[in-house]
């Protein structure tokens, strides 16, 4: 053989030699640390079953679970990163809350700087994360949500006007449920008359449903930036795919040009972002107790300043729409998937909304929707059984050791498996049956138990506006029409195994009759 190509063989196997030892090596990491832990394969570690589409995130953490019951955190290898899973609620609450300083990053690369596009507060960490965050929760306040609550009811009205002319039987609520929560955040939002209800087949209806559409590019992209950060941001590589962001920042940029030019003032969450960006803060006029989770700080308002360009102001509008499209519209799916199959809840809860709408002389009011409270914990519940996010993440950014011992390095991840607590039978007795009456005011739900909108600083910052835009579709609906389930769809219904949120695998199905209110 030729003394050039024996030395090339060589090396070459040298290499793949040693990236196969660097591979092993890292599924020692737990075992040499006496940490009970998932065995992980070479390269995938122990995420194989999602990666072969053979079960859904929740469903391989339940398993996890079931193999350590009495351990309140064990190792498992995320791809090539040694990972930390905690079950146990008390250290849930110590790393989201009490001892957040040690866990303040959520473990998503990110560069805004450099691709401003992407700047939301998802990715941001440290003090630049803590700056925005605090400048941005004066835009979800009580104020605001009360002020941005008639363009919402706007798009009220023409869901109905939708679902009057459609059929009737085997109707797939989820596409009228898709444009009201487009329209309803174009303009609550931006200020954008999006026409999806009037246009299903429209252009913006069509990227958007692409937003976390997952397909193989977009997964090995999801992988490299999970587990290689250096190699992502060698190869630039954002969780936007371009073509989207280009589409969305172009018609918020031509908006803000818009209003600029014509002097044009409009109560919605893109003017309080313009706002910002011109004063440095917003102002908070009064103060609610139902803002106490937004934890504002307003002290800093007149010395904590700080830039927002307009690629900036275009990133967040754009997250704000990627993370409330498809969790709001499959939190109203599954609400109404559960009051159709238990048509007695559906009765209470449509009973409180004509109470409510008597209260306030049959419109469907901010505060009428408010104080539907039978209604909220109807959607707590499906919340719980059906949580968007089937697992919370959290990055190590200051060395930790947990009770028992066990010490966490600064760039570890944690993962804190929300849809598992949620069927812990110690938290939520018989957790497969839904019952609203769990989340009534006389329950205690011990704290980190239920987290489908996270807990502590990181808690998602639109969470009210989520809860009152699903709100106040379902009340729209069940002041109109009785739902049922249409024979259409499959029973019981599974989840799909190539989705990154909690969404059905079959298409959902239902039979709508109207009501009489003569």
């Amino acid at each position: 053989m030729d003394p050039i190509i024996l030395s090339l063989s060589s090396v070459i196997l040298a290499v793949f030699l040693y990236v196969i030892y660097q591979a092993w090596k890292t599924n020692q990491y737990w075992k040499e640390r006496g940490v009970p832990h998932v065995a992980g394969s070479l390269f995938v570690g122990s995420q194989l079953p999602l990666l072969l589409g053979k079960m859904t995130l929740g469903e391989l953490h339940q398993i996890w679970f079931k193999q350590f019951p009495k351990e309140p955190l064990f190792g498992f290898y995320n791809f090539m990163k040694p990972s930390l899973f905690v079950n146990d609620i008390n250290l849930i609450e110590k790393i989201l809350i009490k001892h957040f300083a040690h866990f303040t990053d959520l473990g998503f690369p990110s560069d805004d700087e450099r691709n401003p596009l992407d700047s939301n507060l998802v990715t941001m960490t440290g003090k630049r994360w803590k700056a925005v965050r605090n400048g941005l929760s004066p835009i979800f306040t009580t104020r605001k949500l009360k002020m941005i609550f008639e363009s919402m009811a706007g798009c009220g009205k023409q869901l109905m006007q939708q679902i009057d002319k459609g059929p009737t039987q085997d109707v797939e609520l989820k596409e009228f449920l898709e444009c009201f929560i487009l329209d309803a955040t174009g303009s609550c939002a931006f200020g954008i008359d999006v026409g999806n209800l009037s246009n299903p087949n429209s252009e913006f209806h069509r990227i958007s449903k692409q937003l976390l559409q997952l397909d193989i590019l977009f997964l090995i992209k999801i992988i490299i930036l999970l587990n290689f950060p250096n190699l992502a941001k060698l190869l630039n590589l954002t969780f936007r795919k371009p073509y989207i962001a280009k589409y969305f920042s172009a018609i918020i940029k031509d908006t803000m040009k818009h209003r600029r030019d014509n002097g044009f003032i409009r109560n919605d969450w893109l003017q309080f972002m313009m706002l910002l960006q011109d004063k440095g803060y917003v102002e908070m006029h009064t103060k609610d107790a139902a803002d106490d989770y937004l934890d504002i700080d307003t002290t800093k308002y007149t010395t904590e300043k700080f830039e927002l360009s307009d690629d900036q102001i275009a990133g967040h509008a754009i997250t704000f729409l990627t993370a409330g499209f498809h969790t709001t519209t499959l939190t109203m799916v599954f609400t109404l998937y559960e009051l159709s199959r238990n048509p007695t809840i559906q009765d209470k809860v449509r009973e409180e909304i004509c109470k409510q709408l008597e209260h306030a002389g049959g419109s469907l009011t901010y505060d009428a929707v408010k104080d539907m409270h039978y209604l909220e914990q109807c959607i707590k519940e499906a919340l719980r059984m059906y949580p968007p996010a089937q697992m919370l993440q959290r990055l190590c950014t200051k060395q930790y050791t947990f009770p028992n011992g066990v010490t966490i390095e600064p760039g570890q991840a944690l993962l804190i498996p929300v849809r598992t607590l949620h069927y812990d039978p110690t938290n939520f007795p018989e957790p497969k049956v839904y019952r609203p009456e769990r989340f009534a005011p006389n329950q205690t739900i011990p704290t980190c138990a239920y987290l489908p909108f996270g807990n502590g600083p990181r808690m998602c910052i639109a969470m009210r506006f989520a809860m009152l835009e699903i709100k106040y579709c379902i009340a729209n609906l069940l002041q109109n029409y009785t739902i049922s389930l249409s024979p259409k769809t499959k029973q019981p219904i599974t989840l799909s195994t190539r989705n990154l949120l909690t969404a059905p695998k079959e298409k959902l199905y239902f039979n709508i009759t109207k009501l009489n209110h003569s």
